[in-house]
C-alpha cells in the first residue's frame, strides 16, 4: 500500500535525485526547455 507515501522517489538514490534534478534545473535556465522521460516529468 502506498500510505504515507508523498514523494516520488524517481527509483534513486537521494544523491542521484539531487544530481538529477539539479541538472534538470540548470538544463532549463540555459535552454529553456528540458528533455526528460515520462517518470522523470
Amino acid at each position: 500500500m502506498r500510505h504515507r507515501k508523498s514523494f516520488n522517489h524517481l527509483g534513486r538514490t537521494s544523491s542521484h535525485r539531487k544530481a538529477m534534478l539539479s541538472n534538470m534545473a540548470s538544463s532549463l535556465i540555459k535552454n529553456k526547455r528540458i528533455n526528460t522521460t515520462v517518470a522523470k516529468a
